[in-house]
């Protein structure tokens, strides 16, 4: 069977053996997956473009003009008959993300092109988004830097002949017309991949409204990939993305009836209080209403998850955890108990104690989405934020610091949690060197850092002839460093942590770079319907650069010097994967270029629809794979609006699957689940509650603890990462009405570090309560992993304490092999090993109360090579065969094979390509094959026994 992996991205090159493996690539948490088309209906007339929006305020300009002085683009305007004058050529500088709500985006500057198609637009260093807009023409974009050093930056913007879109807005399932919807066009100005998000500047979407008979037509659009956006009065609203323009037929946009969330808001006494505002928060805008006299509202919201909460006065209220209601779906009986004013409170300074005037402070449900209310620092730092009791998530932004996530703060009734903020200042420096393959420095390099943090905001500098570069001003933390060449659509790169008022020294070498070509085509020969996505990924190194062909399946990507794997996939793939043994790897020469074609991979996913337990679609479930066996493995994605979920593609004749779907408590799993079954139904069932208190067998009772759900065996729960399993609670008492209904394991620690635990079963419906014990405090687990083949430390193996192998390791091994687990609970655990491109160790290790427990050496091997194989892919370079990779420890690699060898002929036969390459090393388990192979050296035969 052939193996297919997935590519992970920078977040997660730690564990780059996964990419062995099944599928590897984070999706931003929430982005729903496009619905399939629906059948095409009549065009309407194609109307006049859009008017200008009117309700949507346009993009804020920089407070300050750049001047002359700091540098500018030359951006020149083309058309399909050549140069445009009077095109109106806009510039959006990244801003850093300051709390307060607005755009990260300011308009840096317009105008109009003049003779030669040629603008110069001043504009000092940063990231840009570039728009060029000419009669008669769809609108060309552009991501685009202005690093620092460089006193101009050329950039080319090419507009093609606008296209249309037409479509009907329909209510989902009934085919009946929806008129006057609001329709929004947002483009993707980047590479269009699955995680892409689409502008949201308003200036550059295009909005129409949906005729008496539902009809709506865009026109005067570049043709690409867009964001479609349908809202209605009384319908929740809908997202199509990825959407490609222009189409074949019209689009048909089905919307579900909206949603409803009716309650009652009461004070203390129980008695309903009137001209209350109610607020439901999700990831969309408030919702805001007043009670009547009765205390009653009823809020009209888009499907999916909000948090509730209501004031009057200095009194204030919420509904106790996030509550989820479906398309169309009214849920009722919500209930707001009002009372005396509470939140959080305290001052922000420096690390030094120095107060931070002005730095914003945001809150949001602890683990989820929605503003639930903010705040300003005053001149002495000190600041309040006023929020019913419950439990938040605060960030917080200032000019000049590094922001904070504060995450798990708990507001009890009647009183202000005190939160003192320490921000560390944004002095740190990164500096280094940029040379070539032969040591010589490469001068005009691109050298950006990604931080990490709350801000956003990406430095770049170019190198000078030295090859030397310099960028100050950074924030602390986590932050990404990468390097090309001028021209280069790939990064080099690597994390680093930066430290306040530190120095870090980084340095790259790159190689020169050249460029590979070809033409997609279908598995049955055809041409493309759409365009494609291409990804190339180097072989033994880190990071993927993509494009998209053209509309017929044509592409060319330049890329360092090297050795690179290459996929072509559809737009909605949500991962990169390959048949590691048969899928091409190509050797890209220094200044040269190599062809390579490619065949659409359209493998059957994993698909289905995910039910409430009223039978109504369950807006962004969560929905996890669990692959079992040698390598447990769990992979997760979020439903679409309307329940619509599709997992990454594996390899054909894999295992079934266990699926298990989640949605604030409610949960639904099946068994066996495999692709030829799709479209697959998930059904939840209700969510349980779960009360109790933490009894203190000796020393004082708890006044705050953190509560953890996992699975009956102490595994970490499915759907933990894209939803909060951990809940901090005040006091010794808790309260969960958002429980799944299944067996659990409770897990507790408090605030003074003692644990304790329970094993409860929960029934949908139904209300459990419990007395969890406690025990004396926390321990530790660590070991030390080395390698089979020679017995030494296994630097970079990635460490999975009770859950299955993923993007989040709990520990990496160091560079002498070593690992640490702190703050582990005493019990039974369960200790995963993952090397890089190798097989998962498990471990079950029992740790005593307050110990530390040393599992001592874990012998970790390589991945195996598989049966009747090398271990072994060969790649084409200018008429020869190379190997173009090899499995540690595997046939070709014991034989003393290197990666860079010629591959003459097999067993007396000459080898033309990488196709004959494959197909003559391939045979019997444990037979063995005869290599000509050609080096530096010389030539020689290398006998090589296949793999069993």
């Amino acid at each position: 069977m052939r193996h297919r992996t997935p590519l992970l991205f920078a977040s997660c090159l730690a564990i780059a053996a996964v990419l062995l493996l099944w599928f590897r690539m984070p999706v931003p948490t929430g982005t729903p997956t496009p619905r399939p088309d629906t059948p095409a209906l009549a065009a309407p007339a194609v109307v006049p473009g859009p008017a200008p929006r009117t309700h949507t305020p346009p993009t804020l300009a920089l407070e300050t003009a750049p001047a002359p002085d700091v540098g500018a683009f030359v951006v020149r305007v083309v058309g399909a008959q050549g140069p445009l004058e009077g095109a109106r050529v806009r510039a959006y500088l990244r801003v850093a993300d300051d709390g307060s709500g607005t755009s990260p985006w300011r308009l840096a500057g317009d105008g109009a092109t003049t003779e030669g198609g040629v603008l110069h637009l001043p504009a000092g260093p940063g990231n840009y988004l570039l728009s060029a807009h000419a009669p008669g023409h769809g609108p060309a974009r552009l991501e685009a830097t202005r690093p620092q050093g460089e006193a101009e930056t050329a950039v080319e913007l090419r507009l093609a002949s606008g296209v249309s879109l037409r479509g009907r807005t329909v209510a989902e399932g009934r085919e009946e017309p929806i008129p006057l919807a609001t329709l929004t066009l947002r483009p993707y100005p980047g590479t269009p991949t699955a995680w892409a998000t689409a502008t949201a500047l308003p200036e550059e979407a295009a909005e129409t409204t949906s005729d008496a008979l539902g009809r709506f037509a865009f026109s005067h659009l570049a043709p690409g990939r867009y964001e479609l956006t349908a809202e209605a009065p009384g319908f929740s609203r809908r997202t199509l993305r990825l959407l490609q323009v222009p189409q074949a037929g019209d689009v048909v946009v089905g919307l579900w009836g909206a949603s409803t969330l009716e309650g009652f808001v009461v004070d203390a006494r129980g008695q309903p209080v009137t001209d209350a505002e109610v607020t439901a928060s999700g990831a969309s805008s408030p919702v805001r209403t007043t009670t009547g006299e009765g205390g009653g509202f009823a809020l009209e919201v888009n499907a999916g998850t909000w948090v509730v909460a209501a004031r009057r006065g200095q009194q204030m209220g919420r509904v106790s955890g996030p509550v989820s209601v479906a398309p169309g779906e009214t849920l009722r009986g919500l209930r707001v108990t009002l009372g005396a004013a509470s939140g959080m409170a305290g001052t922000v300074s420096t690390l030094d104690g120095v107060p931070v005037p002005d730095a914003v402070l945001v809150a949001t449900p602890s683990g989820g989405e929605g503003e639930l209310g903010r705040a300003t620092s005053k001149e002495h730092g000190a600041w309040r934020l006023d929020v019913p009791p419950g439990e938040y998530d605060v960030t917080v932004h200032a000019a000049g610091m590094t922001g904070r996530l504060l995450e798990g703060l708990v507001v009890e009734a009647g009183g202000h949690t005190p939160v003192d903020v320490r921000l560390e200042p944004a002095t740190a420096t990164l500096e280094g060197l940029v040379v070539n393959a032969e040591g010589q420095p490469v001068e005009g390099a691109q050298v950006r850092a990604e931080p990490r943090s709350l801000s956003g905001i990406t430095h770049t500098v170019l190198t000078d002839a030295q090859g030397a570069w310099r960028l100050e001003g950074l924030e602390a933390g986590p932050t990404s460093v990468g390097a090309r060449r001028e021209g280069s659509q790939r990064w080099a790169s690597r994390m680093e942590t930066l430290k306040a008022a530190q120095v870090t020294h980084v340095d790259f070498t790159l190689a020169d770079s050249g460029s590979v070509w070809g033409q997609v085509t279908r598995a049955s020969g055809g041409a493309l319907t759409e365009p494609a996505l291409i990804h190339a990924v180097p072989r033994g190194g880190s990071g993927a650069a993509s494009t998209e062909t053209d509309a017929q399946g044509r592409f060319q990507l330049e890329l360092p010097a090297g050795v690179y794997q290459l996929v072509a996939l559809p737009h909605s793939t949500p991962a990169i994967y390959f048949h590691l043994e048969s899928d091409p790897s190509v050797s890209v020469p220094e200044g040269g270029t190599v062809r390579q074609d490619l065949v659409l991979k359209e493998d059957a996913v994993l698909s289905g629809v995910v039910l409430e337990p009223s039978g109504v679609p369950s807006p962004l479930a969560i929905v996890a794979a669990l692959q079992g066996g040698d390598f447990p493995m769990t992979r997760t994605e979020r439903a679409d609006e309307t329940g619509r979920f599709s997992m990454p593609p594996r390899p054909q004749g894999a295992s079934p699957l266990e699926l298990v779907a989640h949605n604030a408590g409610r949960v639904g799993r099946l068994s066996g689940a495999h692709e030829s079954q799709a479209p697959l139904t998930l059904r939840l069932e209700p969510a349980a509650t779960l009360r109790g208190r933490v009894v203190a067998g000796n020393g004082a009772p708890p006044d705050g603890f953190l509560l953890e759900l996992r699975e009956a065996n102490g595994e970490e729960l499915p759907w933990a990462g894209a939803w909060p399993t951990t809940r901090r609670f005040p006091g010794s008492t808790f309260a969960m009405p958002d429980a799944p209904a299944q067996a659990l394991k409770v897990t507790v620690r408090t605030d003074d570090g003692r644990t304790g635990e329970v094993q409860v079963s929960l029934r949908p419906g139904a209300t459990s309560d419990v007395e969890i014990p406690l025990t004396g405090g926390v321990a530790s687990i660590a070991g030390r992993a080395v390698w089979s083949r020679n017995g030494g430390p296994a630097a970079g193996v990635a460490v999975f304490l009770d859950k299955a192998v993923g993007p989040r390791p709990d520990a990496l091994t160091g560079p002498d092999g070593r690992f640490r687990l702190s703050d582990v609970r005493p019990g039974a655990h369960t200790v995963r090993l993952l090397p890089p491109e190798g097989r998962v160790e498990t471990r079950t290790v029992k740790v005593a109360e307050a110990e530390a427990t040393d599992v001592g050496d874990v012998t970790v091997s390589p991945r195996r090579a598989t049966p009747g194989t090398l271990g072994a892919g060969f790649s084409e370079d200018r008429g020869h065969v190379a190997f173009a990779w090899l499995t540690p420890d595997g046939p070709a690699a014991r034989a003393g094979v290197h990666v860079g060898d010629r591959l003459v002929a097999v067993d007396g036969q000459v080898v033309r390509d990488s196709t004959e390459a494959e197909v003559r090393t391939r045979g019997a388990p444990g037979t063995p094959v005869r290599l000509h192979v050609r080096r530096a050296g010389g030539e020689e035969e290398v006998l090589v026994t296949r793999a069993e």
